[in-house]
């Protein structure tokens, strides 16, 4: 629908105009009305409306004096002038001004369809002409920043200068910003492109940049602004308004600030590096130059990862089997400093964290039986490691899916903490269990808990476990198992210490024990 706005002192003939017709037949709105000159350019300013139907006299500035202001300021609003038959001149003169025609007093009802008609055929015409002339600006802008981007400008300075004053983008500062939209199975052309125009029309209405296409990537060329942090905050959320409307996830990240049109590519570079290195970033909203990197955090360390990672898998076990899951958050943040130090890859982070949180929650079922764990939630629930965007989250997550098993094994009474290591050391005597370990997984001090264990037992926490080894032992020995295969099942590595521990608690050794059965 094309605009109109009726001006004219009197209120019957505004009332008159606004009702003479069907004006949705010809594809005009009467948008509102104006008592006066004054009046009638607020509400030009307010509605920029494409049709004015203007009375010629009116008190104070008369319309002749509207129209003159309007072309004055370059206004190629279509106007069409109301006259009595005393007005004549006034109304030639109206027409010098590029005035669509007049209608005199009162309006003819077939006169102005005749008009209407007329202006509705040039005001699509023009409609199509400017569409045309921005999709070309549109294409030239692009084109542009393209080049500047792949460092291709192979133009005098000057030429490439004046190029871009044309194109509107002659700025003081750039920055380029990327966005990529997730996950990639759910992206069609339809949900990029509406992603696009909705974007685009944020930037052209607050004059604040030029979105564009580049490989995979969304990008916008940013302004300079005085309020550089509401900026980005306001580019945030208009792309995840945008983003989010669609069921969609995205990354976004912001390059260097650059001074020159012609080191766009310094800019696109630096957050292309960014937007592909997202996952190493504990980042809210958009990566920039200021966001700080993960790897750049922890040194790094090149001894057995893999020892280290398993030791810390048990001790996450060991945390959920005695209840402290106050502790896992630590124990999780230890996991992810562990491999950025490695150096290990973003798919590599991720399939250890679920190959450790599998290896936890296999002890815990096997442990606790009644535990309940539903294998199809519990598959949609490590699918998800691949879906966080950044390790941070990632971290967050793995935590909170740990305690949400945990929860089913949590012990209340913190009185039961001595029996809980006798359970455990029962339970993993095979394992390599160490006090200083457990001390740190009940939060204890290693020193006061060996003490009250000691008080508790009769025992120090290595006889007590050896006690047990050695229980078991000769269970293994009753059965037939030989000598170094018992050593093995019941924890050591070393079959000639195991038999000096084995004669120390027994008072005779292991081939001896078997023989006297």
């Amino acid at each position: 629908m094309y605009s109109v706005l009726i001006v004219d002192d009197e209120l019957a003939i505004r009332q008159g105009l606004a009702t003479l017709i069907d004006w949705n037949l010809y594809g005009f709105q009467v948008v509102d009305t104006a008592a006066n000159a004054i009046e009638a350019k607020q509400k030009y300013e307010q509605y920029s409306p494409d049709l004015m139907i203007v009375d010629i006299r009116m008190p104070g500035k008369n319309g002749l004096e509207l129209i003159e202001e309007l072309r004055a300021e370059g206004s190629d609003i279509h106007i069409i002038i109301l006259s009595g038959y005393a007005d004549f001149s006034y109304a030639k003169r109206a027409l010098t001004l590029g005035t669509d025609g007049y209608l005199l007093k009162p309006v003819d009802e077939d006169e102005l369809q005749v008009y209407l008609v007329k202006l509705a055929e040039d005001l699509e015409e023009r409609m199509s002409s400017r569409q045309k002339n921005a999709e070309v600006l549109e294409w030239s802008k692009e084109r542009l920043i393209h080049s500047a981007l792949m460092d291709m400008n192979q133009q005098d300075q000057s030429d490439l200068e004046q190029e871009v004053i044309e194109a509107g983008l002659h700025w003081k500062s750039y920055e380029v910003v990327l966005i990529r939209l997730t996950p990639p199975e759910l992206i069609d052309n339809g949900h990029t492109t509406a992603i696009k125009e909705r974007l685009s029309k944020q930037l052209e209405e607050t004059n604040s940049g030029f979105i564009f296409s580049i490989d995979s990537y969304m990008g916008v060329l940013t302004k300079p602004t005085y309020q550089m942090e509401l900026a980005r905050k306001t580019l945030y959320q208009n792309v995840e308004e945008a983003v989010h409307v669609h069921g969609l996830q995205f990354i976004i990240a912001a390059g260097d600030r650059v001074d020159s049109f012609d080191k766009l590519s310094t800019s696109y570079n630096t957050a292309l590096m960014r937007i592909k290195d997202h996952f190493f970033y504990d980042e809210s909203q958009i990566i920039g130059p200021e966001s700080k990197n993960l790897k750049s955090l922890y040194p790094k360390i090149f001894n057995d990862m893999e020892t280290a990672l398993d030791s810390i898998s048990d001790r996450i076990y060991l945390a959920l089997d005695i209840g402290n899951t106050d502790l896992l958050d630590s124990l999780i943040q230890e996991t992810g400093q562990i491999m950025v130090s490695a150096e290990f890859s973003e798919m590599a982070i991720r399939t250890r964290f679920s190959r450790i949180v599998a290896y936890v929650l296999t002890k815990l079922s096997n442990q606790y039986p009644k535990l309940e764990m539903n294998q199809s939630i519990l598959g949609e629930q490590m699918q998800r490691f691949y879906e966080h965007t950044s390790l941070p989250v990632l971290q967050r997550y793995v935590t909170q899916i740990l305690h949400y098993y945990g929860k089913g094994i949590i012990h209340d009474d913190m009185e039961q903490l001595i029996q809980k290591m006798t359970d455990l050391i029962h339970r993993n005597y095979f394992e390599n269990l160490k006090l200083e370990v457990l001390a740190d997984v009940f939060n204890y001090n290693s020193a006061y808990l060996g003490k009250l264990f000691k008080s508790i037992t009769g025992d120090s926490f290595n006889t007590y476990l050896d006690k047990v080894r050695m229980n078991k032992a000769k269970e293994k020995l009753d059965m037939g198992v030989k000598i170094h295969q018992a050593a093995m099942e019941v924890g050591f590595c070393d079959v000639d210490y195991f038999r000096e521990k084995f004669k120390k608690y027994e008072g005779i050794s292991p081939s001896v024990y078997r023989k006297n059965k």
